[in-house]
């Protein structure tokens, strides 16, 4: 099985990273992961104080596992499969969660679905009427950098 490399270049630019190299869950900890892939280019990173990290004893708060999620891209052929009369109804209901930015780079693909996403969008559409055996255009596995 061919080892996937770590692309520090999708670690957002204000995620804390992890400078503590005693902490158990260094090995399956995003944090940790990022902070020991940061290119040397970078010159100011976004770290988690290490002082504090010490006084947690293996506990932290802030771990994040580097276990990554099932992401949806797009919901253009669901948003056309509502009917002509509910497809105000369904596109609304989803501006009125995300703001109508956001609803249009969601629909189009342009910024990825989380699975609390995913489920909204299903609820709309299927109390609106519509059930579907695909309600996402595409999917994508990435890590959850939240």
């Amino acid at each position: 099985m061919k080892e996937e490399t770590f692309d520090y270049s999708k670690v957002p630019h204000n995620f804390g990273l992890c400078a503590t190299d005693t902490c158990p869950h260094a090995d399956t900890c995003l944090r940790r992961i990022a902070y020991a892939h940061a290119p040397s280019n970078a010159i100011f990173l976004y770290v988690l104080n290490p002082k504090a990290m010490e006084t947690t004893a293996g506990k932290c708060k802030y771990h994040c596992p580097n276990k990554k999620v099932r992401y949806a891209k797009g919901f253009i052929h669901t948003a056309e499969a509502v009917s002509v009369g509910l497809s105000g109804a369904f596109r609304y209901r989803l501006i009125g969660l995300w703001g109508i930015r956001r609803y249009y780079q969601k629909r189009k693909g342009e910024t990825l679905l989380s699975p609390a996403e995913q489920q909204q969008v299903i609820a709309i559409a299927r109390n609106l009427g519509l059930q579907r055996t695909e309600y996402f255009d595409a999917y994508v596995e990435e890590y959850n950098f939240t």
